[in-house]
């Protein structure tokens, strides 16, 4: 059943104080407690996406080194080894498989944990905990302790979903309390935040490791250890102002929590195809297929990057740095084609011409094209910054009233679901000495298929005016318990 949900102001009643020496609340804090949460988790969630790039180049140059192969970037024999059965240029992408994997089972159980209990707060402190503790250990990968610290790596890419899917269940619920117009700009106050800690985070460990003369390990080192000072102390305030919540349903008589997450996805997936087929139930199925490649982009271009091009670290590390830098006249791009256009133009304009780009791996066929590669991340940083806010503002506009919490998650998961594919599919190309580079564009395989997909949506303004009428799930499931209760009556 489901039980009354957050009302205004709640959790939020007392704001708290802030609890950095001299800080100054009002030029910080945010106007609820769940809103400063997501401003310190914006700033401490951006520096460990970025740190998993020195760290996976890391493991790769320590695999090389451990079967006897040359890592430095200026090796003129390729490896042909294999570390634990797997070519070192694949691990990086079988972790990847399985951190997907994991998350394609068991966040479904993390959903029901959020929903049906009272521990979401609890959940989130002891995935971040974790996270951080994992990531202090990894600063000391060296060639005796790769290989379990790539074990550790998989184990945290499903931790940073847990994360991601407990702090997401906040969101709604900050919508339902204050302004449209107020929560319109803290969500891009968020992407600013997160995107800002991510370009000063490369910064600083870019710039550390050229005037030290950082081989790929050391860079690693320094980077892990940098990421757990910023990340963890943001990250521990995000879960300082975050507040509990209550249950939000309750479980049926018999059921589990193991049990009821999957139900929980099953029943949704069927109520949308049901009454909701040709908008928000197509834009969810879709978004599986876009951002199951879109997801894989930045671990085959690290691998493919380290492998083809001869890069180091701190090179690759200049590549995303500019990718950053260019999603911001990507994200002004959408907004000015969205409002010429539609949102829904837009994102099919998206996929049509990024699949384009993601030809460019077949200019990249050696080192003497890393300038080259440099201009790309321009060219991929700006469809990346098109790509992110146009599907967000879709689903945003879509969604049926009344269920933004329960399909929050549910849309998360979809864009996990399938995030192993793309990379496991990749592991098996270059294992069987297929060049890399059809590795990279075989990703336009699932962007075609998010696009021909998307085709069958509804025009943008029927999408519009069925998500504004009485929710049809909503009001289905209401009929059923209003017959149970009748049939109960008269018994």
């Amino acid at each position: 059943m489901e039980t009354e949900q957050v009302e205004k102001g709640k959790g939020d009643d007392e704001l708290k104080p802030c609890p950095i020496f001299g800080c100054k609340p009002k030029r910080i804090l945010l106007q609820t407690n769940d809103a400063s949460g997501f401003l310190f988790n914006a700033a401490g969630s951006g520096p460990i996406i970025m740190s998993n790039i020195f760290l996976s180049t890391s493991i790769i140059y320590l695999a090389k080194l451990s079967i006897g192969c040359d890592p430095s970037p200026d090796a003129e024999e390729e490896c042909d080894g294999r570390a634990y059965g797997l070519k070192p240029a694949s691990l990086i992408s079988f972790i990847a498989t399985v951190s997907g994997v994991m998350a394609a089972f068991l966040l479904p159980f993390i959903g029901a944990i959020i929903d049906f209990t009272p521990w979401r707060r609890g959940l989130g402190i002891m995935s971040c905990t974790l996270l951080i503790i994992i990531q202090a250990v990894q600063a000391f990968t060296v060639q005796a302790t790769w290989f379990p610290m790539s074990i550790l790596q998989a184990i945290n890419g499903f931790l940073y979903m847990v994360v991601s899917m407990a702090q997401y269940a906040y969101l709604p619920e900050l919508a339902l309390v204050i302004e449209t117009k107020t929560m319109s700009w803290y969500t891009s106050l968020f992407y600013m935040v997160q995107f800002g800690h991510q370009s000063l985070f490369l910064i600083v460990v870019i710039a550390a490791g050229k005037v030290f003369s950082w081989n790929d390990v050391t860079l690693a080192h320094f980077s892990q250890g940098f990421n757990v000072l910023v990340s963890g102390t943001y990250l521990a305030l995000s879960w300082y102002y975050f507040g509990k919540r209550d249950a939000r349903r309750s479980l049926e008589q018999g059921q589990n929590l193991c049990g009821a997450g999957f139900v929980q996805v099953f029943q949704t997936a069927r109520g949308l195809a049901k009454h909701y087929p040709r908008t928000v139930g197509i834009f969810f199925l879709g978004a599986v297929f876009a951002e199951c490649a879109i997801n894989s982009f930045t671990t085959v271009a690290v691998t493919y990057m380290n492998e083809v091009l001869k890069m180091s670290g701190t090179e690759i590390g200049i590549v995303f740095l500019i990718v950053m830098v260019s999603t911001i006249p990507g994200s002004l791009f959408a907004t000015w084609l969205t409002n010429l256009k539609n949102p829904q133009f837009c994102y099919r304009m998206n996929i049509l011409t990024f699949m384009i780009t993601i030809f460019g791996f077949l200019l990249l066929d050696g080192p003497d094209k890393k300038m080259l590669c440099y201009g790309l991340g321009v060219v991929w940083g700006f469809w990346l910054g098109w790509f992110y806010p146009t599907e967000k503002l879709i689903y945003s506009m879509i969604v049926p009233a009344g269920q933004e919490s329960e399909l929050s998650g549910f849309f998360l998961y979809c864009t996990q679901i399938l995030s192993w594919l793309p990379n496991l599919i990749f592991t098996m190309m270059n294992e069987a000495g297929i060049n890399l580079s059809w590795g990279g564009i075989h990703l336009n395989i699932y962007l075609l298929i998010a696009l021909i997909i998307n085709q069958r949506m509804l025009p943008w303004d029927e999408c519009i005016s069925i998500a504004r009428q009485e929710n049809k799930i909503i009001k289905n499931r209401q009929s059923v318990l209003n017959a149970k209760n009748e049939e109960f009556d008269a018994e």
